[in-house]
Order: structure tokens, then C-alpha cells, then sequence
């Protein structure tokens, strides 16, 4: 379980994942510096989804795209009469 996690947290850090992290960092130096909580709450939230690569960084909350079989299906019709 622990080699899981620390694969987690050392590996695939793409850019938006950096970007997340800087976010939370300067957000939670506001929060230190102003006592402002409300900064403190979204720089948690930026930082968790950094360091656990969750949530809608880079796009990977977008559904899986179909591929398109290269088959081409012959479509059969049924005619029906009154």
C-alpha cells in the first residue's frame, strides 16, 4: 500500500499539476499572511488535488472518448406496409 501511494506522489506530475500546486502555495501564504479562511480552504483544495492528481487538471474529468471502428456495418431496412 505504501509503495502504491509514493508511486502516486512522485510520479506522472504534468504541468496543470505544478500549476495546482503553485496555486495552493500562493493561496495559503494569503492565508497566513491576511487571516483570510476562505484562501486557506481553496489553497487544501488545490493542494490535495496536486498531490493525489485528482480532479479536473488537465482534462482527465472528460469522459472516454468511443473509437470509431473502421468497419463499415451494412445497415438493413425493414419496410413495413399498412
Amino acid at each position: 500500500m505504501l509503495a502504491a501511494v509514493k508511486q502516486q506522489l512522485l510520479t506522472n506530475w504534468h504541468p496543470m499539476r505544478w500549476v495546482a500546486l503553485g496555486i495552493s502555495l500562493i493561496l495559503g501564504f494569503n492565508w497566513l499572511v491576511n487571516s483570510a479562511p476562505v484562501s486557506g480552504f481553496i489553497a487544501l483544495f488545490f493542494l490535495f488535488q496536486a498531490v493525489t492528481n485528482t480532479g479536473c487538471l488537465a482534462g482527465q474529468c472528460a469522459p472516454a472518448r468511443h473509437q470509431m471502428s473502421d468497419e463499415n456495418e451494412e445497415i438493413t431496412y425493414e419496410e413495413i406496409k399498412k
